[in-house]
């Protein structure tokens, strides 16, 4: 089988700049399965939000191929650290309001979002005030200067 080397979201090791770095940070005590879905929610989010709003910081995420010794190759995987932390629901609102006022690139994703089809969860979000959403989780990217001091409260996720 023959891997394409060409991907486009992809950049050489030498360009990785670890001055960078993802967060998610998560509402604490949820369930695994929910923290693993709202995880997994939030990086494609983030990811999607990257290429299609500040296409200059999907390089930025420096995606790497992992190549095997086969020649085999596991691409797109960013080679920055993504930390994933748990805290308080009012330090996930908080966390989200201070990415929004300071520009970061941030997705969130609410207990709203879950559960049904997406049509409900549509639904669910349009008729909840942003005061009554329960955020599960928000996804970040940037600077580490400009994240840590930002999640210094929370914890790495047990």
């Amino acid at each position: 089988m023959t891997v394409s080397t060409a991907n486009p979201a992809c950049v050489a090791a030498t360009e990785v700049d670890t001055r960078y770095k993802f967060v998610v940070a998560l509402k604490g005590k949820l369930p695994p399965g929910v923290a693993a879905n709202a995880a997994s929610h939030l990086c494609l989010g983030l990811a999607a939000k990257a290429a299609t709003e500040q296409p200059d910081l999907l390089r930025k995420m420096s995606f790497l191929g992992f190549p095997d010794a086969d020649g085999g190759r596991h691409a797109p995987i960013s080679g920055l650290s993504l930390v994933v932390l748990a805290g308080r629901p009012a330090w996930v609102r908080r966390l989200r309001d201070q990415a929004d006022a300071s520009g970061l690139l941030y997705t969130d994703f609410t207990a709203e979002m879950t559960g049904d089809t997406y049509a409900e969860q549509l639904d669910r979000m349009q008729t909840t005030s942003e005061q009554g959403l329960d955020y599960y989780g928000i996804a970040l990217f940037g600077l580490r200067d400009e994240l840590d001091p930002l999640t210094k409260k929370f914890s790495l996720l047990n």
